[in-house]
């Protein structure tokens, strides 16, 4: 019996699992007037340090993502260019 079960698993095929849209194993992608927390201290574009915890929206995406134009309000005002892995969502624009 236990040869027989082992033939049936590994000769069964996958089946493909459906995915609920509301699923939340993948994170979305991050968007335009969305409200992200920076995780790691980053450079202004002009030079000024924004800190790890900072708050501020996204303005602009570049290279389909991989990036991000962030405006930081508090506590610097400041314009800075981060990379996609630095960021994390806090509010989705619009809601």
């Amino acid at each position: 019996m236990a040869s027989r079960l082992l033939t049936f698993v590994t000769e069964t095929s996958p089946r493909p699992v459906a995915r609920d849209r509301r699923d939340r194993s993948e994170p979305r992608r991050i968007e335009e007037l969305d409200r992200v927390v920076v995780l790691a201290d980053v450079l202004g574009d002009d030079a000024v340090p924004v800190p790890a915890g900072s708050v501020g929206t996204v303005v602009a995406i570049w290279a389909g993502g991989a990036a991000f134009e962030v405006e930081f309000t508090q506590p610097v005002d400041a314009l800075a260019t981060v990379e996609a892995a630095l960021l994390s969502v806090v509010e989705r624009a619009g809601g």
